[in-house]
C-alpha cells in the first residue's frame, strides 16, 4: 500500500513543469537589452503641486544624463509658451548638445480643409533643433468627436503632420531624425472602434517609424490585457521595430504590467525614473531596472550606473516633490533594506537584489509586536554596543519583551530613536537584575 506523502514520478513531473516555464520567462527578462525612453524632466512635473523651473529642467536632465539615459524627452507644447518653451530654447541659446532629446508633438488638425498650420509644438521643435519627436495622437471615435474631428480626418492628420516632420527634422541616424509615435488614448479606441485602431496601425507600421508607443492613461488595465495588445502590435510592428509601454498607476500594478509586457515582446518602456507622473503615478525606469538586475540581466548595469540608482532617485524625488523618499517605498525607501527579520535580508540569491549593487546600504530597525533576538542584536550592533550586551541571550530576550510591553501599557514607543532603543535596554536591564536578585 502506497502512503500518501510517497513522492511519484508525477509529482516531479508537475515540479519540472512549473520549473521549466519559469526558466523561460526568467531567461528572457535576463536576456533583454531594455529600451527606456526617459521622461525625467516631463513627466513628473504633471502631479507636481511645485511645478519645474527652468533650473529644475536643466538638473533633472543632468541627472537622467549621469544615470546613463541617452534618449530623454524634455518637452510636452501647449498651445503657448510654457516652462518647457523656455527650457528648449535655453537649451538652443546655449548650444547645448541636443542628440537624443525628444519633444511630444501633436498633428495639425483638420487638414483635410486644404490649409495646412503646423501645431505650435512642431513649431517649438524646429526653432529649438530638438532633433526627434513623438507624434502624440488621439485616435478614438468619442475623443476625436470632441475635437470636432472626424477618424477619416484624424488619419489625413497624421499623414501630412508626419510629412511636414520628416521633410523638415535631421536625417534619420541613431541619434537624431527619428519619429516616434504614441497612440495616447490606446484603450479607449480599442474599446470603441477596433478598425479606427487597425487603420492607424496600418498608416504607422507603412511609415518610417522605428518606435510605436501606447498608454493606459487611466492606469485601470490588467497585465494579461496589456501582454495581449503586445502581442498585437507585433503583427503590424515586427521586430526590429520597438514597442514601449507606459502604464499609469491606478489600480497598483503598473510595474507588473511592464513586466509582462516585456515578457510578450515589448522592447522596455517610456517612463520618467521614479514613479511621479499622471495621476497619481507610473510604471518607473528605476522599477524595471531594478527588477530586471534581480533577474539576473547583466545588460543594465553596462547600460546605466546602477550604483547611483538610490542617490539619483533622492535628488530627483526632492525636485518633484520638495520632500524626501517615502520610508516605505519600495527599492529606494529608507526601510526598504532596513529588516526587521533574517528572513527578510536581501543577498546573493535568486530573484534578491543585494543593497549595494544600487547604492542603498543594509540594515536593521527594531519594533515592538515582532524584533526577535537576532534583529535587535543587530541593531545594537550598528549603534556600537558591546559584544558583552550584543551576545547576552537573556537580555535580548528580556529587551524584547520590554519593547513589546510598551504596547500593553497603552504606549506608542519608536523604537527607531536611539533613545527608545536606549530606554528598552536598560529596562531589560534592570528586570534581569530584579530577576537574578
Amino acid at each position: 500500500m502506497t502512503d500518501s506523502n510517497d513522492i511519484t514520478d508525477d509529482d516531479r513531473r508537475a515540479i519540472a513543469g512549473v520549473k521549466s516555464r519559469i526558466e523561460v520567462k526568467m531567461k528572457r527578462l535576463r536576456e533583454i537589452v531594455p529600451t527606456v525612453l526617459d521622461l525625467s524632466c516631463r513627466e513628473c512635473v504633471l502631479p507636481s503641486t511645485y511645478g519645474h523651473t527652468l533650473d529644475d529642467k536643466n538638473d533633472l536632465l543632468a541627472l537622467s544624463h549621469d544615470f546613463g539615459f541617452e534618449d530623454l524627452v524634455v518637452a510636452n507644447f501647449f498651445d503657448f509658451p510654457n516652462v518647457d518653451v523656455q527650457f528648449v530654447q535655453d537649451l538652443s541659446a546655449r548650444q547645448v548638445n541636443r542628440d537624443g532629446l525628444f519633444a511630444f508633438v501633436v498633428e495639425p488638425w483638420n487638414t483635410g480643409t486644404g490649409v495646412f498650420e503646423p501645431s505650435y509644438g512642431m513649431r517649438q521643435v524646429l526653432e529649438a533643433g530638438i532633433p526627434n519627436i513623438i507624434l502624440d495622437l488621439v485616435v478614438s471615435p468619442s475623443n476625436v468627436a470632441r475635437q470636432g474631428r472626424t477618424c477619416e480626418q484624424v488619419l489625413l492628420d497624421i499623414e501630412r503632420g508626419f510629412e511636414f516632420m520628416r521633410e523638415r527634422l535631421p536625417a534619420e541616424t541613431a541619434r537624431r531624425g527619428r519619429i516616434y509615435a504614441n497612440i495616447a488614448d490606446f484603450f479607449d479606441v480599442f474599446d470603441e472602434d477596433t478598425d479606427q485602431l487597425l487603420r492607424v496601425l496600418k498608416l504607422l507600421a507603412a511609415k518610417p517609424i522605428d518606435t510605436l508607443m501606447f498608454e493606459d492613461t487611466r492606469g485601470t488595465h490588467f497585465p494579461f490585457q496589456t501582454e495581449e495588445i503586445v502581442g498585437l502590435l507585433r503583427r503590424y510592428f515586427p521586430a526590429p521595430r520597438k514597442i514601449l509601454v507606459h502604464p499609469h498607476a491606478a489600480n497598483g500594478l503598473e510595474d507588473a504590467t511592464v513586466i509582462d509586457a516585456l515578457l510578450a515582446g515589448a522592447d522596455g518602456l517610456w517612463a520618467a525614473f521614479t514613479p511621479h507622473a499622471a495621476q497619481i503615478g507610473h510604471a518607473s525606469s528605476l522599477m524595471l531596472l531594478s527588477n530586471l538586475l534581480r533577474a539576473g540581466n547583466p545588460h543594465v548595469e553596462k547600460l546605466f550606473k546602477m550604483p547611483g540608482l538610490t542617490s539619483i532617485a533622492q535628488q530627483m524625488w526632492k525636485i518633484h516633490t520638495r520632500e524626501g523618499i517615502d520610508k516605505d517605498q519600495p527599492v529606494v525607501g529608507e526601510r526598504a533594506y532596513r529588516y526587521i527579520d533574517r528572513l527578510f535580508e536581501q543577498a546573493d540569491k535568486d530573484c534578491d537584489l543585494p543593497p549595494d549593487r544600487i547604492g542603498a546600504h543594509a540594515g536593521w530597525r527594531l519594533t515592538p509586536a515582532w524584533s526577535p533576538s537576532y534583529t535587535i542584536a543587530r541593531r545594537l550592533e550598528e549603534l556600537g554596543y558591546a559584544p558583552a550586551i550584543v551576545e547576552n541571550a537573556g537580555l535580548l530576550q528580556a529587551m524584547r519583551e520590554a519593547m513589546s510591553d510598551a504596547n500593553v501599557d497603552g504606549r506608542h514607543a519608536r523604537f527607531e530613536t536611539t533613545e527608545e532603543i536606549s530606554a528598552a535596554l536598560a529596562e531589560a536591564q534592570r528586570r534581569l537584575e530584579s530577576h537574578n536578585s
